[in-house]
């Protein structure tokens, strides 16, 4: 799995390709990842509707199906994971590891401000709004393979610090939200290439079916 210099005390990942496919119902996939974190009880993910509701989840409960697009947890041991192919996986995660969060953030996402959301989740979870947090952005599609129209670009514009993240009619929501974090005063990382021109990932944009992961666990 690709994995962030930033997050190197916390067990995380982001696969590909190589990992295979992840999209729900591959229970055999989970566990096959969940076991390579240490993950108790496997990984809790969530169904996705590109929105900005955070699951909090003390235990891994792989039957229950909850629409939400951030899953955090403060429990040790468990691990939490956004499926994508093309959206960006932000994870993001305290200093010490006591607590997590897997954000799923397409462009209606990043609209909806799902990183803040989820970052003031954490902070509440934490119980400490001055603990230190730290953050990785996995593979995306990038501005080199996004052209977009007028309702997206003005939909991330109202979020997102700057404009280092447009090129034209182009979107790099990765950088979008790298710059909603560093506003936070978050450190983050941008780990991996473009999904759409890198073989490496899975695309939706490229015709895909499949799903990669941003997994990771809170300390044990």
């Amino acid at each position: 799995m690709l994995r962030s210099g930033l997050l190197h005390g916390v067990a995380h990942g982001f696969t590909g390709r190589a990992e295979g496919d992840l999209r729900r119902g591959n229970a055999e996939g989970l566990s096959r990842v969940g076991a390579a974190l240490g993950a108790v009880g496997g990984i809790r993910t969530v169904s996705q509707v590109h929105g900005r509701d955070v699951l909090v989840v003390e235990a891994v409960d792989p039957d229950r199906v909850i629409e939400a697009d951030a899953v955090l947890s403060t429990t040790a041991g468990v691990a939490v994971a956004v499926r994508v192919a093309d959206c960006v996986p932000v994870l993001v995660a305290s200093a010490s590891g006591r607590g997590v969060i897997a954000i799923h953030a397409g462009w209606r996402g990043t609209a909806a401000d799902i990183v803040r959301v989820g970052v003031g989740a954490l902070r509440a979870a934490l119980g400490d709004p001055a603990e230190p947090l730290v953050a990785a952005i996995g593979p995306s599609i990038r501005s080199c393979c996004y052209e977009v129209g007028d309702e997206v670009i003005d939909g991330v514009r109202a979020v997102s610090p700057g404009d280092g993240w447009r090129r034209g009619r182009a979107v790099d929501l990765a950088e979008a939200n790298r710059a909603i974090l560093e506003s936070l005063g978050i450190p983050v990382e941008i780990v991996g290439g473009c999904t759409r021109c890198a073989g490496a990932w899975y695309s939706h944009r490229g015709g895909d079916l499949e799903r990669q992961l941003g997994v990771i666990r809170v300390a044990s």
